[in-house]
């Protein structure tokens, strides 16, 4: 029994991507008997047995011209489409895992940034709390030292004031012992009168007892200015110590040389070191407080990756949607507008909707498709498909064992 193939000429129904070429139209076998007609220009869903389908499918594989989708090729596609889908997932894990350990990295990194901000804010803290001390004590052995040697000029002048008036005693001593001598050589020669003597020794007298005063006064200023030159001594050696105190804190903290030059800083230098250092507090505070929020910041984007992480692992591969799957390959496979699609139950798999989707998708892309089954829920769909869409038929009875597709 010899088969042959005939091809029904170009439709004239016209589509917006041009015309719609019609591959097959009718089934007959080789006594010229009809088994299938008027199959559909666009989708073609043929009620046939699977004895029938096979033969209908090699029928259409030799007459040419024709794509033949296969249950296998879906299958293999799903399995592609997982093993991919794992791969992507695995990939996902190893990079979301490196973005943890970058993540870890940088809190490391800003937690050790944050740590040295601290010390170095803790460092000026301490800095400039000694050097205020430090400059206070300075101020008050300079405040004193100054009391000091008011109160040692104070004492000299007062000793000096006491020496004086002693000498203008013993000036006045030396007079009247010049007058008495003078009066008792008069009156050995009786010239001067006793009274004049007596009254002469009087004031010898009176002098004595002035000197003897002021001698004692004169005691007691040493002895004050003494105290007082010793206490400016010490008050000097107490300054001279709170300098180099201050002045060796200086080196220990690292500070640069204020430039005092030698000797006793005055005030003004002193409160624009001390400013400098509070400037350098200030900005070691503003670090501090950078690094912290550096610090929170990493520690928030890392618990975010932990999170994503966990949660990549928890989900595992994502489950496909095998119906997604099967319309991407079907919206990828290339098939000329002349050509057909012929298909033997290959959807049955994604059900009913799943087969209208698939065959959807074919002939959306101006092909025309033929889809053999039993499956009377997808029959039912393509009856009730538009005229211009498509329509069902039916694979009618035939001894011979073969097909032939006769084109006009």
């Amino acid at each position: 029994m010899r088969l042959k193939f005939a091809f029904f000429a170009a439709d004239s129904k016209h589509e917006d991507k041009g015309v719609r070429q019609l591959r097959f139209q009718e089934l007959r076998d080789t006594g010229g008997a009809v088994l299938v007609q008027g199959l559909h220009p666009a989708i073609a869903v043929v009620a046939a047995n699977a004895g029938a389908r096979a033969g209908a499918v090699a029928a259409l594989v030799d007459a040419g011209g024709c794509k033949v989708v296969r249950a296998g090729d879906l299958d293999e596609e799903l399995a592609l489409a997982s093993r991919a889908a794992a791969e992507e997932h695995e990939a996902r894990l190893s990079e979301k895992r490196d973005q943890v350990a970058g993540a870890e990295r940088a809190l490391a990194e800003a937690a050790d940034a944050a740590v040295k901000a601290v010390h170095e804010a803790a460092r000026g803290a301490s800095d400039l709390a000694r050097f205020e001390d430090l400059a206070d004590r300075l101020a008050s052995a300079e405040e004193g030292y100054e009391a000091a040697v008011r109160a040692e000029a104070e004492a000299a002048r007062s000793l000096a004031a006491s020496l004086s008036e002693l000498d203008h005693v013993l000036d006045q001593r030396r007079s009247a012992s010049a007058s008495l001598d003078q009066a008792r050589s008069s009156r050995d020669n009786r010239g001067v009168p006793e009274a004049v003597v007596q009254q002469a020794v009087n004031v010898q007298a009176a002098l004595a007892s002035a000197e003897a005063a002021k001698n004692q006064a004169v005691e007691q200023a040493d002895e004050y200015y003494q105290g007082a030159r010793a206490a400016a001594r010490e008050a000097l050696a107490a300054l001279q110590e709170a300098h180099s105190s201050l002045s060796q804190s200086l080196v220990s903290t690292g500070s640069p040389d204020p430039g005092w030059g030698p000797g006793i800083p005055l005030p003004g230098l002193v409160a624009n070191h001390r400013d400098q250092l509070a400037a350098r507090l200030s900005a070691a505070g503003s670090a501090e407080t950078s690094a912290k929020g550096a610090e929170a910041a990493a520690r928030s984007r890392l618990e975010s990756q932990q999170q994503e992480l966990a949660a990549l692992e928890s989900a595992g591969v994502p489950e496909l949607d095998p119906l997604e799957v099967a319309l991407q390959w079907a919206d990828a496979q290339e098939v000329a507008r002349e050509d057909a699609v012929v298909a033997d139950d290959a959807f049955r798999g994604f059900g009913p909707e799943g087969v209208a989707a698939l065959v959807t998708t074919f002939s959306e892309r101006g092909c025309q498709v033929i889809y053999l089954t039993e499956d009377p829920s997808v029959l039912s769909w393509a009856i009730g498909l538009p005229s211009q869409a498509g329509a069902a038929t039916t694979v009618g009875t035939s001894r011979s064992h073969r097909f032939a597709l006769i084109s006009s």
